[in-house]
């Protein structure tokens, strides 16, 4: 395998890498929507529009409305097995949502409910849709506390709403111990005198938690499983609403390893993303427009998750919520390294010490490929001086070198491609395994050796360095550029010289680069693919024959 091919086969790898990243690394995806066909979307989930021509929000008017009088705050706690909610009658909304298996610096678990500006209601606001007859904003709860010890276990807290006004609305949500799904049903009535038109909207947003990092909420993206594909809004260039209707599994808020996602009950839900304060964004379900005549009533449902990407979870809540773990394109593969990854940590106790294993057993099962990629590279090398020579006595007709140079290949029985076949063969199972280590809320948090989170970079301290204020110093990046580059050097090269010198200093230094900030458990990974590649060569070398290929003649 010639150098050029190998220097094309790296940055191939290095680009799929790169854009993987912008897929899974924690940050907002930059996806632009696709075309809403806005006969197909029904109205209930097209944007409507106030008087100005703005589109609006279920957030519209609550400063208007808030400045009426309104009963004190009242809270209930929700305490289960693996979350601690804090509901307020204010709206019928969340105050915090914390999941108690993931404590952050505080001790306490991370929290999927952002900050709120003063007096705004939070996640799982209700709306009617209707400007004239708006939901009711202020609630009594028929209990302040709700307590499910055991996993079987479950229980409600039921909200109703206050006050003589037309549209009355109930909301009830039923939790159990060890789930992070809440079943949440709205039950409205037309308790006034004419009939009224609703097109009732439940939301989530904006924002996460805040207690992570030092932001004071982290920006997160948005994305739905619609007619049994993937849907994703580019908030940042979002203008109004972006609407999306069909056949809705579910619309969710994520980060890279947290969720908070709505799911239809009934038939006939659409999805709208807006964008909220600080170019956060804000999802929601549209139910289709129903009238309520005098008297009468309409029971909706709806189901709420709220926790980690975990696989086991997320197919435990049903409704297609597995889709929600984006594992790019090799997701049979990456889904059973998971797995694989989970029984090894289970065997082991430390996930750094079971991405060491599964580097190990993938090395096992590809070594025959590794063997022959080897051998025919060496044979590619011996055979550089015969393919020199017909170089130069043809080099004023590139035609007979051609053929001259597949003759010398059949001769000898060699496969000019015999190197790349099986390094394209493991691009699949390195990039399956890319994706899961990148994906898995596992290494969240997760210590190894001096590395505190294996889903951040290590950072063994900070530095001030060309006029930048502790900068990370990522002990780990570099022992991964140190190991690629003597992996490089044990490598057969062929070619031009100047080439393969300049390959062995080119792919070290943008490989320690592109891993500088990612999450120190895959740069462990590659790192100790890297070591043991080293000695997988090494070991090969000895113990493969020397290629004898004939005498000095060109063919």
């Amino acid at each position: 395998m010639t150098t050029q091919v190998r220097a094309l086969l790296a940055t191939a790898l290095a680009t799929i890498i790169l854009f993987a990243g912008q897929y899974l690394l924690p940050s907002p995806f930059k996806e632009a929507p696709g075309p809403v066909d806005e006969k197909a979307v029904p109205a209930a989930a097209k944007p409507s529009t106030s008087p100005s021509g703005a589109a609006s929000s279920p957030l519209d008017g609550l400063h208007e409305r808030k400045a009426s009088p309104k009963e004190p705050e009242r809270e209930a706690v929700v305490e289960t097995e693996i979350v601690r909610a804090v509901l307020t009658s204010r709206g019928g909304t969340l105050k915090s949502w914390r999941l108690k298996p993931y404590p952050v610096a505080d001790g306490q678990g991370v929290n999927l409910v952002a900050p709120r500006e003063e007096d705004l209601p939070g996640p799982l606001l209700v709306s009617s849709g209707s400007p004239e007859d708006p939901a009711p904003l202020d609630f009594d709860i028929d209990k302040a506390q709700l307590n499910l010890h055991s996993s079987s276990e479950a229980g409600s807290i039921t909200f109703s709403s206050r006050g003589s006004g037309p549209l009355q609305l109930s909301k009830r949500l039923t939790f159990t111990g060890n789930s992070y799904r809440v079943e949440v049903e709205l039950s409205w009535k037309n308790a006034g005198k004419k009939p009224m038109t609703i097109a009732p909207e439940l939301t989530w947003g904006p924002g996460f938690y805040s207690d992570v990092s030092d932001q004071h909420s982290q920006v997160l993206s948005s994305a739905s499983w619609v007619d049994g594909r993937r849907v994703k809004d580019d908030i940042g260039s979002l203008q109004g609403v972006a609407a999306h209707s069909g056949q809705v599994s579910w619309t969710a808020l994520q980060n890279l390893y947290f969720a908070a996602a709505l799911l239809p009950g009934d038939k006939g839900s659409a999805v709208a993303v807006r964008k909220g304060p600080q170019e956060q964004p804000i999802i929601a379900l549209v139910t289709p427009t129903q009238s309520l005549q005098p008297g009468g009533g309409l029971t909706q449902r709806f189901a709420l998750y709220g926790g980690p990407k975990d696989v086991d979870h997320l197919k435990a809540a049903g409704s297609d919520l597995s889709k929600l773990l984006d594992l790019g394109w090799f997701d049979a593969l990456a889904r059973p390294a998971l797995h694989l990854l989970r029984f090894l940590y289970r065997l082991s106790g430390n996930y750094g010490v079971a991405i060491i294993l599964i580097s190990l057993l993938q090395k096992i099962v590809l070594h025959p490929l590794t063997a022959k990629s080897l051998r025919s590279m060496q044979e590619m090398k011996a055979l550089q001086p015969k393919i020199a020579a017909i170089t130069e006595r043809n080099k004023n007709n590139p035609q007979k070198k051609q053929q001259e140079t597949m003759a010398l290949y059949k001769k000898h029985g060699i496969n000019p491609l015999g190197g790349c076949l099986p390094m394209l063969i493991q691009i699949p199972i390195f990039v399956a395994l890319y994706n899961a280590l990148s994906s898995s809320v596992e290494m969240w948090r997760a210590p190894f050796l001096w590395i505190h989170d294996l889903s951040q970079p290590d950072a063994l301290f900070t530095v001030d360095v060309w006029g930048l204020k502790d900068y990370p110093f990522n002990l780990l990046a570099l022992f991964m550029g140190a190991s690629m580059f003597l992996q490089q050097k044990m490598s057969p090269s062929v070619g031009d010289p100047q080439q393969a010198k300049f390959m062995l200093y080119m792919m070290p230094i943008m490989f320690t680069f592109m891993f500088w900030k990612f999450p120190s458990g895959l740069v462990l990974y590659w790192l100790i693919n890297n070591v043991l590649q080293v000695g997988q060569q090494r070991w090969l070398q000895k113990q493969s024959k020397p290629v004898v290929l004939g005498g000095p003649e060109a063919t």
